[in-house]
């Protein structure tokens, strides 16, 4: 009963007229300014992206802690992936965040620990976090440091398919 009532709100009825029924005006954007609207979506990307450098450092700072944790004689499944999804977070918000270089990096990185057990590739691993690090540092630092970045991008993520090949 309950729920005949609840769909006789959406549902068209036999019994039901028109007048009954409540009409959905559309809003008249004949009359936006779509420049005018550009400008507000930009301020408003604009006043969070002043707030991207703290989430990413944060994010990365989650990222360091877990491979502090992971990168020891004694590392359980559980802490490799802890690894795992700090880097595959990173990898999914860096780009928007302003980081590509980043984004890379957590995606090489998030493939390479997706096939890693405990206490392998663990140089191979510190390098993605480190190279993390320092894009994150060199960030707006001119051309020359994200010449830099996607050199060490292309390095990693090289080798990583070599490994993964390899398996």
């Amino acid at each position: 009963m309950m729920i005949d009532k609840l769909l006789g709100k959406w549902l068209p009825s036999k019994n039901r007229t028109t007048a009954d029924t409540k009409q959905i005006t559309t809003p008249d954007i004949s009359r936006v300014d779509p420049e005018d609207l550009a400008d507000k979506a930009e301020a408003a990307v604009d006043s969070l992206s002043e707030q991207f450098d703290a989430w990413m450092s944060a994010d990365l700072d989650k990222l360091i802690a877990a491979w502090a944790a992971a990168n020891s004689p004694d590392a359980t499944p559980e802490e490799y992936r802890a690894v795992f999804m700090a880097a595959h977070n990173i990898r999914g918000v860096a780009g928007s965040y302003g980081y590509p270089a980043i984004s890379r990096l957590c995606g090489s990185l998030s493939t390479l620990l997706s096939d890693t057990h405990p206490g392998e590739n663990s140089a191979l691993i510190n390098l993605h976090v480190e190279a993390c690090r320092a894009a994150f540092v060199g960030v707006g630092k001119g051309d020359s440091s994200e010449l830099v970045a996607d050199a060490v991008c292309d390095a990693l993520e090289q080798t990583v398919a070599a490994k993964a090949g390899a398996s």
